[in-house]
This record gives C-alpha cells, sequence and structure tokens, in this order.
C-alpha cells in the first residue's frame, strides 16, 4: 500500500536559487533512489512539501526532513494511506507559491489541529490542497 506524507515547514533563512537547485538535486537523486515521489512548494521561507512511497521509507525520510537544521516547525499536515501517488513520474517536482495562496492551502488542512477542514469531507485533502494550487496559478 502507497502512502502519503505532506508536511509544512520554515527554512532557516531566505533560501536562495542555489540553495533550492542543490536541494532539489540532492532530493530527486536520493528519491529516485528510494522510490518515493513528490512536490515541493515554496514561498519566501514556508515550505509544502508532499511524499509518496512505502510507508517505511517516507516516515524514515520525514524523520531526516524533521531533524535537518535548515527547517524548522515541521509539522505533518497529512500522513494516510493512498489508493494511488499523484506525482508518479516526480522524483521532486517544484514550484514557487505567492503567500495567498500559501495562506489558502494551510485553511484547507489545519495544520494545528491535524485535520481536514469540513469543506467538502468527500474529496481527498490532497486535491484539495492542490486545487488550491491550481487555481491560483492557471492565468499565471
Amino acid at each position: 500500500m502507497e502512502h502519503c506524507i505532506v508536511y509544512f515547514s520554515s527554512s532557516v533563512g531566505q533560501f536562495q536559487e542555489e540553495d533550492l537547485d542543490t536541494i532539489l538535486q540532492q532530493s530527486r537523486r536520493n528519491n529516485a533512489r528510494l522510490g518515493v515521489t513528490g512536490m515541493l512548494l515554496y514561498v519566501r521561507g514556508s515550505i509544502i512539501q508532499v511524499l509518496e512511497g512505502e510507508k517505511e521509507t517516507i516516515e524514515a525520510l520525514y524523520k531526516r526532513i524533521e531533524h535537518d537544521e535548515r527547517h524548522t516547525n515541521v509539522s505533518i499536515g497529512i500522513n494516510r494511506p493512498i489508493a494511488q501517488r499523484l506525482f508518479a513520474d516526480w522524483s521532486m517536482g517544484y514550484e514557487t507559491i505567492t503567500t495567498r495562496q500559501l495562506e489558502e492551502i494551510k485553511a484547507i488542512v489545519d495544520v494545528d489541529n491535524r485535520q481536514e477542514s469540513e469543506v467538502d469531507s468527500q474529496e481527498p485533502i490532497i486535491f484539495k490542497t492542490l486545487k488550491v494550487f491550481y487555481q491560483g496559478n492557471r492565468y499565471n
């Protein structure tokens, strides 16, 4: 059974473009080796990352991320089995998002209470999160 972890964190300081390039290259290489897929969203020091794969693998990866000195305030928004991967072809997709989009995503995933909002409870939370991201970017 596939598993998904979505977490929020803050970077220690603002990442520069070369910092992000280094992180992405390393993540893509490691994730491909581990069979992990996902997406990284970044805006002015705030991070949302989706990790998909075997449960033990992504839980171990999350623990490493949680202790990575480049992150603070690491908090899980989603930690659950999934029927299929949404990012099966991406060892690590990457996008920057606006501050407004980040707040909309945080409103959908209640980070403090670790539960889904009441909005359309039949729709998987990962779809809701990505829908907000898509809607904010489709005309940009």
